[in-house]
Formats: C-alpha cells, sequence, structure tokens
C-alpha cells in the first residue's frame, strides 16, 4: 500500500513532472521569477555556500548560479527530481531527508539557507528540530529563507490542500512562535508572494492584486479590528536571520 513517504520520494512522478519541462527556457523563466521573489533577500557575497532545502528539479539552485553563487548544494528525497536538476545545474546533490541531512551538517556550514515549499510537509512535531538544525547549520549573519502556505489568506485554503503531503499552512504569528522557541528571536521578516511587477501584464495584475488585497485588509478591520499581520496571500516568505 502506498503512503505519503512513497508520494513523495515519487514526487516527480506523482506531481513535479507536469509543471517541469527539462528545457533551458524553463529554467530562466523560473529563475528569473525567484529572483524577484527574493530581491534583496539574497546574500551580497557570491561566495557564500548555499543550501537549498528540498531542492526539487533545482530551479532556485539554478536562479542561485544564474546570480553567480557557486557554492551550492541541495537536498531531496526523490531520486528522479535530483536527475532532472543535474542537467542543468553544478551544485551538489544529495539524495536525503532535510533534517537528518541538516543534524549530519557541521555547525555554520552555510551562509544561506532556502526551504521553499517544504515545511509544510513537516509533521509539527519536527519543526522545532528543523528550525533548530537550520540555525545551527548557519552561519553567525546568514539567514533561513522559506516559502510556506498562509493560512490568513482567504485563499489560504487552496495552497494548503493543494498538495496531499502537505500537513500544516503557517500565520506569521505562528511562525514567530517556532522562531522565539528554536533560538531565532521574535524577529521574523514576511512577504507576500503576490504579483511582482516587472512587465505591462504583470503591472496590471499588481494593481489588481493591490486593490484585492485592500479590500481583504477593510474584511479584518471590520471582523477583528486589526489587519492579522498585513501578509494575504496563499503563499508567504519569511526570513530569519542568525545574529550570532
Amino acid at each position: 500500500m502506498a503512503s505519503l513517504e512513497d508520494i513523495t520520494k515519487r514526487y516527480y512522478e506523482t506531481t513535479a513532472s507536469r509543471g517541469h519541462r527539462p528545457t533551458a527556457e524553463h529554467y530562466a523563466t523560473s529563475a528569473a521569477g525567484l529572483l524577484r521573489r527574493l530581491g534583496p533577500w539574497l546574500p551580497s557575497d557570491r561566495t557564500t555556500p548555499c543550501l537549498d532545502l528540498a531542492c526539487g528539479c533545482g530551479e532556485l539552485i539554478y536562479a542561485l548560479e544564474q546570480r553567480g553563487f557557486a557554492r551550492t548544494h541541495g537536498v531531496d528525497l526523490c531520486v528522479e527530481e535530483l536527475d532532472e536538476a543535474r542537467k542543468f545545474v553544478r551544485a551538489e546533490l544529495v539524495v536525503g531527508d532535510v533534517i537528518d541531512h541538516l543534524v549530519a551538517q557541521h555547525e555554520g556550514s552555510y551562509g544561506f539557507v532556502t526551504a521553499f515549499n517544504i515545511v509544510e510537509h513537516l509533521p509539527k512535531e519536527r519543526l522545532v528540530d528543523f528550525f533548530r538544525e537550520a540555525r545551527r547549520v548557519l552561519r553567525p549573519g546568514g539567514a533561513l529563507v522559506g516559502m510556506v502556505p498562509n493560512a490568513v489568506s482567504p485563499f489560504g485554503a487552496a495552497a494548503r490542500y493543494w498538495d496531499i503531503t502537505h500537513q500544516i499552512a503557517f500565520t506569521p504569528n505562528s511562525l514567530t512562535q517556532l522562531a522565539a522557541m528554536t533560538g531565532w528571536g521574535d524577529r521574523v521578516e514576511f512577504r507576500e508572494c503576490g504579483p511582482v511587477p516587472y512587465g505591462v501584464k504583470s503591472a496590471i495584475r499588481y494593481v489588481a492584486w493591490r486593490a484585492l488585497r485592500g479590500a481583504i485588509a477593510a474584511w479584518f478591520l471590520v471582523e477583528n479590528g486589526a489587519p492579522r499581520d498585513g501578509i494575504y496571500s496563499s503563499d508567504m516568505l519569511f526570513r530569519l536571520r542568525k545574529e550570532s
């Protein structure tokens, strides 16, 4: 009988292959979008070692390498996804569980750790270990940047239940709780994953999104008397920095 772990290990077959294309155009387009999302959250030092957790087919690693980062590493449970990634990236890629991989790394091994679309796959009882280990492997001044489903969004259920292997969605408050209990402190930075203007069509989408999010904020103000952290897109980005 197939389990959720089997789906994860066969993620390319069950899920990723529907959106992935093994072409330079696909990687270039994906990289451009990811770099627009990351923006100033990218490290300024291009020599810093980077680790992408649950790297999948390697689009984020490809984006980092295109931006000049040479010391790139990735880990994923799905062998097929890593095989696809190796066609386009130079990174050291390892098959494995992300938390087990973090535990095996030396303290201060990396300056930049990314966790896009993975934290929501972890059972609640493993979240504390994940955040503690991610902090441990970072150098002072390093950062963990992740993307997770946003339960505050009126459309957050679509992100939460899009994938049967998702275990949880998050809010800015729940991520701040995790940060506080795992040594990061309570300073967490958040960003929406709404449209980023870079052309005519995206600018139109951006304007429409601003109007829509204004209506969502008004709804929360009427219902709760507060805007609920002001992060309303169905997915959200967060950044945690290791101060010492």
